[in-house]
């Protein structure tokens, strides 16, 4: 079974998904930034900025279209690993690995391959950027506050990634240090644009191929 083909399909439906459902959230969130119809200001002597809920629900659209998209990019991960585990090594050897770890089904598949000898060091994938869209992922799919929308990073995943790669700009800007190390104030947002899906998915299928080529 050719897997590389099965997993670019679904990649590449990942990075088609993002494009076309994040669109309508960027135009509401482009038109009311620039003041466009329909969401011209109007007078209001209240002080608060114009169309605050609807930016607010457009800017929230937007990170869940991203967090869907990153979920999806996980989970094809994850559904070539079982199968490359499975036909490329358990079949051959009639041996059952766990897939299931303490630490998550990503460091699972880690101790696997250190099991069946694969030497990681020469992988030419950005491994912890991995882990880290998988992480966010399970963020993003198990929230763990009724009276919030938004999905935030957890405190442990900030203490192992303390600079994480899914947040915005402006939250990049919300970092204090404390003895040269980074600490945040208040957990940041899960943030996914197109820039950072193809970042991840490149390194995706950077494993991937390698882990075909070494088996």
């Amino acid at each position: 079974m050719d897997l590389i083909l099965f997993l670019k399909d679904r990649l590449e439906f990942a990075k088609y998904f993002y494009s076309n459902a994040s669109e309508p959230f960027s135009k509401i969130l482009a038109a009311i930034e620039n003041e466009d119809p329909p969401f011209a200001p109007e007078y209001d002597e209240s002080g608060e900025p114009a169309y605050l809920q609807e930016w607010q629900d457009a800017k929230t659209g937007l990170e869940s279209v991203g967090l869907t998209a990153l979920s999806m990019v996980a989970s094809s991960l994850q559904l070539f690993l079982n199968d490359w585990v499975n036909l490329r090594h358990e079949r051959r050897r009639d041996e059952k690995y766990k897939r299931k770890h303490a630490k998550g089904w990503f460091q699972a598949y880690r101790k696997i391959f250190e099991d069946i000898g694969l030497d990681m060091e020469g992988c030419p994938s950005n491994l912890d950027l991995i882990e880290q869209a998988v992480l966010a992922r399970n963020r993003g799919q198990h929230p763990e506050v009724l009276t919030m929308l938004q999905t935030t990073h957890s405190k442990s995943d900030l203490e192992k990634y303390p600079s994480p790669y899914f947040v915005s700009e402006a939250d990049q800007k919300v970092i204090s240090f404390d003895d040269g190390e980074f600490s945040w104030w208040l957990s940041p947002n899960v943030y996914v644009d197109e820039i950072k899906l193809e970042a991840v998915i490149a390194e995706v299928e950077k494993l991937c191929e390698w882990l075909e080529a070494e088996c």
